[in-house]
């Protein structure tokens, strides 16, 4: 965890050193190694003898699983819709992994490594995207944000049950906890049957959402030298 804490300071700060061109390429290779790292655990799987890989459990469909990929894949397309919803919904994931982790392939060192490496990198891409590139959300982004989420997360559940009910297997599909709640301890965690956990934690997502949308505002103001050009049809 402090290592994670280090590791954000250090690359939002380092990009904030950058002049324009340099941030650019800097960017750049991030996204390059963002993109790699995220084929260590398929290949890490697939050449560990020991490792069991299963489509019940090994595809990247948890949501901090697909807002990782959006990370690595914003470094080249830069686009708003992209950082709109990773900074929404990668912030709350990735900090609560943090907090709560619950590591579904296990605890060796290198699941660990990259567990937390990506739960940190889905934090700390947005904020690098605000503060250095100057992005925004735009007006009610977290409604939208919500109902992407609440869209996503259905048809996931669905795919969970088209598994599990005619490709049942020793281990469960419960991508993006929707088939159960995640065994973590956490005050959104209630103890109810399928689907009534699934309640409060939307009650929680609204809320983390709101909370961030005003946390960015307070903390990204508009800065003209980082303002892009889509911002000008939003803000001015």
């Amino acid at each position: 965890m402090f290592g994670s804490i280090l590791f954000g300071i250090g690359v939002v700060r380092m990009f904030a050193s950058l002049d324009e061109a340099a941030r650019e390429a800097a960017l750049r290779k991030a996204g390059v190694v963002l993109i790699i790292a995220n084929l260590v655990m398929p290949a890490y799987g697939f050449l560990n003898p020991k490792h069991d890989m299963s489509w019940h459990r090994n595809l990247p469909l948890h949501l901090c699983g697909v807002n990782y990929a959006l990370v690595g894949l914003n470094c080249f397309f830069k686009n708003e819709k992209l950082f709109m919803f990773s900074a929404f919904t990668g912030t709350i994931g990735g900090v609560h992994a943090l907090l709560t982790p619950q590591l579904t392939i296990g605890d060796a060192p290198l699941v660990l490594l990259d567990y937390y490496f990506k739960h940190s990198a889905i934090v700390v891409m947005p904020l690098i995207m605000a503060r250095s590139f100057g992005f925004r959300f735009p007006k009610y982004g977290w409604v939208k944000t919500y109902v992407a989420v609440a869209v996503l997360t259905t048809v996931v559940g669905l795919f969970n049950w088209w598994l599990n009910t005619y490709f049942p297997a020793s281990i469960t599909a419960n991508y993006m906890y929707m088939w159960e709640a995640p065994k973590a301890d956490n005050p959104f965690v209630v103890d109810l049957p399928r689907p009534w956990y699934i309640l409060p934690l939307h009650g929680g997502l609204i809320l983390h959402l709101i909370l961030i949308n005003a946390l960015y505002r307070w903390g990204t103001p508009i800065d003209e030298y980082t303002r892009q050009p889509w911002m000008r049809r939003h803000f001015t």
